[in-house]
């Protein structure tokens, strides 16, 4: 494990309680993948479920620790990143609190501040959710 979660703030613009990943496993330049334990008090939990905001916004902070790890291992600034568009998402099954899931993005393209990103979300060897993701970057001023 790359960074675990008391370290992950440090990589990513969220705060608690909007933090939707706790672990970075693996990080290249062309993908990552974490972890994220499914706590009761998890502010996108209902009815016993992690919603589909929260799996969205698992993958879009997956692609940005990814952004910020290799940032802080070149000493350059983190930038911020901004969901621009989520195309073919599909949900197949929502997990439930006290569970885990693994999530990985795959970056697909790259053209000046746009970041094409694939996500995939699994829990058990089982796709949860998956999407195409654009991220808007932007450096902080």
């Amino acid at each position: 494990m790359l960074v675990n979660r008391e370290d992950i703030i440090r990589y990513i613009p969220q705060r608690w309680p909007m933090v939707m990943i706790h672990d970075l496993m693996e990080v290249s330049e062309t993908h990552a993948i974490t972890g994220f334990e499914i706590l009761a008090d998890n502010i996108f939990i209902r009815n016993g479920s992690l919603a589909e905001p929260g799996l969205v916004e698992n993958i879009a902070q997956t692609a940005a620790v990814q952004v910020g790890y290799i940032c802080m291992q070149k000493d350059v600034p983190v930038p911020i990143g901004y969901i621009a568009a989520v195309k073919d998402l599909k949900i197949f099954n929502l997990p439930i609190e006290k569970t885990s899931i693994t999530t990985t993005v795959t970056v697909k393209n790259q053209v000046l501040d746009i970041t094409l990103v694939e996500g995939k979300i699994e829990q058990d060897n089982q796709v949860l959710c998956s999407c195409e993701m654009r991220i808007f970057v932007k450096l902080k001023s």
